[in-house]
């Protein structure tokens, strides 16, 4: 029908065989046709029935010629069968205008009919249109409406507590320094060429090698020179895993490479065994390894394997007795929000205490980190839109502003972005653009990038998202997700946030690797995984914090049970002494170590 009704414009009205082959022609073959008629029509304006005669002389034929040999021509003579015009009545010719009346009348009849048909379809469409259209309008009222009323009541949460409790964090200053070099935000190179993937692993490679030369106390051998020396005992190399393998006898096969040359190095399978030596190397990390070069100088069997990891040390502690609390993965905008509960964490910073002990954190709450996934986004995963209460990406960030303004302006929180939220997925990630973070109109509220190092009032902070724990739990046989600090060990181990380039965590190749822990820090910041997490490791608090957001569909399916509403709280003058690690569960606070 909308093949006819483009002709009919055009006064061309389509015999059934010609309708039949234009319907398998495709879009643009029928504009270059109705085109060339509409030429024509410029030279001869007859009404046009299109046979398979004329519509071969239209596709095939010069424009030109076409109008040269049928300009003067007489359609309608054409279509009563007469064959020529003459200037002089003849006999008969009553009839044949009588004839040519009532083709004309049919043509005009079949014209009028093919319209109101094509009028009719397209008022039922019209109608239908306008059907959706006023539900669309009447659901978006009723959208509105309730968005109204969640950020009326939002407002109200601060007001709602009555509070005679002392805020002894509000005459404390706080101090936060954001260690620039730490945060790729504003500071991307990346444009996706081979230069850049050569920087970033030379980078990598450079930095780390520092960190293991200054544990094994001497330089690594530059892997070009240990050819030339056969049989030699505890040499000594450094070099990035280019591949792992495994021997038919058990041992693990490590192919290393530094800015020059590459080597083979042995892991003998009784040396692993009996923990020795690890087997867990995962490809890209940077490793140093002594052992006794083979006699063709083209491997080494490995005695001891050296990790850039942190010197062991006392947990750092502070004289002055504040608090810092950890959130992530709070996931406004999802259907599984918990916003009941987000509400009631918010009036319990307001002072809606039960006991001495809340009433004594509160009171002395300085800090809060939130690491990554504020909102639950939009497009970030098939079907998405399926999952949430609120769709609009921005709405989501204003109502997760509007919590955080129910905080006490004496509480800092510093903010760092994950996977869900409106940044590039690959990491390192920028702290939250402008359009975002002018949403959140308080003066106490700090934007970094994801990963990020502060010193918060003493303390050498790292915040990571985490996204790098998928790729982790899969590569190394002690780390799982129901325990997140077997995870968090392993990167402390190696100084790396994300080791192996090309897994489920995408990796922007910056020319600067962002993502290798080059400060010996005081506390590591994740979350991600949706668990609660906690430990100390060679005097690195380990905090992954839970959710705000309920078990998923996705997280049903993979049998992952998250730790929804559970905050950790860290009493920064006692790390690492009893007392020291509470937690805010679901409206409890109660002391875990």
């Amino acid at each position: 029908m909308e093949i006819i009704n483009k002709f009919l414009d055009l006064e061309v009205l389509l015999s059934p065989t010609v309708y039949e082959k234009l319907k398998n022609f495709n879009e643009s073959e029928i504009s270059n046709l109705i085109e060339k008629i509409g030429e024509f029509k410029k030279y001869n304006d007859a009404f046009i029935l299109l046979d398979e005669k004329f519509l071969e002389i239209f596709l095939q034929k010069d424009l030109n010629e076409i109008i040269y040999e049928y300009k003067d021509f007489d359609f309608i003579f054409y279509y009563t069968g007469e064959e020529e015009k003459v200037e002089e009545p003849e006999e008969g010719e009553e009839e044949i205008e009588e004839k040519i009346k009532e083709e004309v009348e049919k043509i005009e009849f079949i014209k009028k009919e093919q319209k109101e048909q094509f009028i009719k379809k397209s008022d039922e469409d019209v109608e239908e249109k306008l059907k959706q259209l006023i539900s669309k309008e009447e659901k978006k009222e009723d959208f509105n409406a309730e968005r109204a009323k969640r950020y009326e009541n939002i407002t109200k949460i601060r007001e709602s507590v009555s509070s005679r409790i002392k805020w002894i964090a509000k005459d404390i200053d706080a101090i936060i320094e954001i260690y620039d070099d730490s945060d790729v935000s504003g500071k991307s190179t990346c444009t996706g060429t081979i230069e850049d993937f050569v920087k970033y692993f030379r980078d990598r490679f450079e930095r780390l090698k520092i960190f293991i030369e200054r544990k094994a106390q001497r330089k690594g051998y530059p892997l070009k020179d240990i050819k030339k020396m056969k049989g030699q005992k505890d040499i000594f190399v450094v070099g990035i895993v280019s591949d792992v393998d495994t021997a038919r006898n058990g041992s693990l096969i490590v192919r290393i490479e530094d800015t020059e040359d590459e080597l083979t190095l042995i892991l003998p399978k009784e040396k692993i065994d009996t923990g020795q030596l690890p087997d867990d190397i995962l490809l890209d990390e940077v490793i140093g390894a002594i052992g006794v070069v083979s006699k063709s100088g083209s491997s080494i069997y490995v005695d001891e394997i050296i990790r850039p990891v942190f010197p062991p040390k006392e947990p750092r502690r502070i004289d002055e007795e504040i608090y810092m609390a950890f959130l992530s993965d709070i996931h406004v905008g999802s259907k599984e929000f918990l916003h009941k509960e987000f509400e009631k964490f918010v009036r319990f910073l307001n002072g809606d205490v039960d006991n001495e002990l809340e009433e004594k954190v509160v009171s002395r709450l300085k800090y809060i980190c939130i690491a990554g996934d504020l909102v639950d986004g939009v497009g970030v995963y098939p079907g998405q839109e399926e999952d949430l209460y609120e769709i609009d990406v921005i709405e989501q960030y204003k109502e997760i502003a509007m919590y955080l303004e129910q905080i006490p302006e004496h509480i800092s929180i510093i903010i760092s972005p994950g996977n869900h939220d409106a940044v590039r997925p690959a990491e390192p990630q920028p702290k939250l653009p402008d359009k975002i973070t002018k949403l959140f109109n308080r003066d106490n509220i700090y934007f970094v990038g994801n990963p990020c190092v502060l010193n918060i009032h003493g303390f050498d902070t790292l915040l990571y998202h985490g996204r790098s724990f998928d790729d982790l739990v899969g590569q190394i046989r002690t780390a799982n997700y129901e325990n997140p600090v077997t995870i968090m060990r392993e990167l402390i181990k190696r100084r790396l946030l994300c080791p192996t380039y090309g897994g489920r965590c995408p990796i922007a190749p910056e020319h600067k690797d962002y993502l290798v822990i080059d400060r010996d820090i005081d506390i590591l910041h994740t979350g991600h995984i949706h668990i609660n997490g906690y430990g100390i490791y060679r005097g690195v608090v380990m905090v992954n914090s839970g959710t705000f957001q309920e078990q998923t569909d996705f997280q049903k399916r993979m049998g992952i049970s998250p730790t929804p509403a559970i905050v950790p709280i860290i009493n920064l003058a006692k790390v690492g002494e009893k007392g020291h690690y509470l937690e805010w569960d679901r409206g409890v606070l109660e002391v875990r170590y």
